[in-house]
């Protein structure tokens, strides 16, 4: 994997599923997109995302899911097992097959973030975490893999929780303190390059 371009201009159009409607994800998106937004714009990259009304048309798909990640696309079905209770997301990109183009893609997050993902009982994480989770999950639907993972900014890997003494009080840092706690969310040279690979 390497970075993707899409195969439609920006902005792109997210829509969010069932999973996104109550609990602690219900007011996350938009701020979510906004964080995103600002990142581009305040960096250089030509990309914006806009909220869609309806799944039909939308180019990113969002939902929080408990124990499986699944969608169909162009009559395929696409299903693997996702920890409800971790601190990761995972996206999907689905691509032309002729052009290798990103045509829609598919972003899913934790239900329950926990901040002890193998206790059910631990509380669930803030609402801090939860955006820094959905930004760095853009960040791949924008175009970039795993491979353009970074180890100094939102679009790190791996994070590390940093706990609050409440639940709003809680972070996500790069793993080691090579980067700050965030809020606020960042991205590097290198994360910007790539993106700009993307959205040229």
């Amino acid at each position: 994997m390497t970075v993707r371009s899409w195969n439609r201009p920006s902005p792109l159009s997210v829509f969010a599923k069932s999973g996104f409607t109550g609990g602690g994800w219900a007011t996350v998106l938009r701020d979510a997109i906004k964080i995103f937004n600002d990142l581009m714009a305040t960096n250089g990259v030509k990309v914006a995302l806009a909220e869609a009304k309806e799944e039909a048309g939308a180019h990113i798909i969002v939902d929080a899911v408990a124990k499986q990640a699944s969608f169909s696309y162009g009559g395929a079905s696409y299903s693997k097992p996702f920890s409800g209770d971790g601190l990761h997301g995972l996206t999907v990109p689905v691509a032309e097959q002729d052009t290798g183009l990103i045509d829609r893609s598919f972003v899913f997050v934790p239900a329950t973030p926990r901040i002890d993902a193998a206790n059910k009982k631990s509380r669930e994480v803030g609402q801090d975490a939860r955006r820094f989770i959905l930004v760095h999950e853009f960040i791949h639907a924008a175009g970039l893999s795993n491979d353009e993972h970074t180890l100094e900014d939102v679009f790190c890997f791996p994070g590390e929780f940093v706990q609050g003494n409440s639940a709003g009080a809680d972070k996500i840092q790069p793993w080691g303190g090579l980067g700050k706690p965030m809020p606020p969310c960042t991205i590097i040279a290198k994360t910007v390059s790539n993106l700009q690979k993307a959205w040229p």
